[in-house]
């Protein structure tokens, strides 16, 4: 019969600890990122997708970030909650589907803030990183990225848009409270609407028209009953990817290293430059199933951006009223846009 001795014992444990130290250490940290739109959508399938897929490789099975598309988590407006709360680790969310929530962030939603959705992009990140106030209304989350798409157009149903008088009378949706403004000053009715309701509307004559980058006419194939597409370069929706404060603490340093290693202003300019990379080929495709471009004459383009100048001063004006620095980050927003 073995004797077992007090040398034993010791061996056993520390075996016994080596043990469970390494079977924590292999531990997956498993991360549920949440998007609104399915993956054809241009952010999710060709931003989120394939980051997701480096990350889980470069992690090399320390941590796994499984994608629910589609709005699987929740709709569209709840993807910050969704982050914010931790019924998702990450989400991406548009920030005018939630209005009021992000004061600073809209300087970038003014009309003609927007000269391509990489450029618009890294002004975002650069304005996040300057400004004090700016990053405060994020204060919840942790940010990876903030981005936008290129500018968006007019499109109509029956009613060609080629000069500022042509808005006169036109229902046309609209992408956000400013850009509901500009309409106002050319005589057009904004009508607000998720973009999920926008196909039936348009089809049925409850609206004209609606301002949307060429993308997402593709996407929500709004290509298939309008006619006209007024090329405008109006705007841009601001865009962010987030991870719950909580769950980003919580994970080891090597894992945020390389999450952060892969954030910030190169995903910014990444998603950006993706936006605009599918504007070509989704405006052929819109004008091939029969859509018709029309180019604004330079005097008429210079006369539309002239006329939606004061927006900008009100902007400041209503925001330096609420106590925030409004006029220092409209310039720095217009210093990095210009860059």
């Amino acid at each position: 019969m073995t004797r077992i001795t007090t040398k034993h014992v010791f061996i056993l444990t520390g075996l016994l600890l080596l043990f469970i130290a390494t079977e924590v250490s292999a531990k997956t940290i498993n991360l549920r990122f949440s998007s609104p739109f399915p993956t054809m959508q241009t952010i999710t399938g060709k931003v989120i997708k394939p980051w997701i897929d480096d990350i889980n490789k470069a992690g090399k099975g320390k941590v796994q970030i499984r994608l629910y598309p589609a709005g699987a988590l929740g709709k569209a407006p709840e993807q910050y909650d969704l982050a914010e709360k931790g019924i998702a680790d990450l989400a991406y969310h548009l920030a005018d589907y939630t209005p009021g929530r992000f004061p600073m962030t809209t300087v970038f939603s003014l009309p003609f803030m927007v000269p391509s959705g990489e450029k618009v992009s890294a002004a975002m990140w650069k304005t996040f990183q300057k400004e004090a106030r700016y990053r405060e209304e994020y204060s919840k989350v942790k940010v990876l990225a903030l981005f936008g798409h290129p500018g968006g157009h007019f499109h109509t149903v029956k009613k060609p848009i080629k000069t500022i008088g042509d808005f006169q009378g036109v229902k046309m949706r609209t992408s956000n409270p400013a850009i509901s403004e500009a309409l106002k000053i050319w005589g057009a009715i904004p009508v607000a609407m998720p973009i999920t309701e926008t196909y039936q509307s348009l089809e049925r004559s409850v609206i004209d028209g609606t301002v949307l980058v060429w993308e997402g006419m593709q996407v929500f194939k709004l290509n298939e009953v309008c006619k006209y597409g007024t090329v405008a370069d109006l705007y841009t929706m601001p865009m962010m990817i987030v991870i719950n404060k909580d769950k980003w603490e919580s994970l080891p340093a090597d894992v945020q290293d390389l999450i952060e290693q892969n954030s910030g202003l190169e995903l910014s300019m990444a998603a950006g430059a993706a936006f605009d990379s599918m504007e070509k080929p989704f405006r052929k495709k819109s004008l091939e199933i029969g859509m018709k471009e029309i180019l604004l004459a330079p005097a008429e383009k210079t006369k539309m951006e002239k006329s939606t100048m004061p927006l900008r001063e009100k902007w400041v004006q209503t925001y330096t009223a609420k106590g925030y620095p409004a006029q220092q980050i409209m310039e720095t927003a217009l210093e990095y846009i210009s860059e």
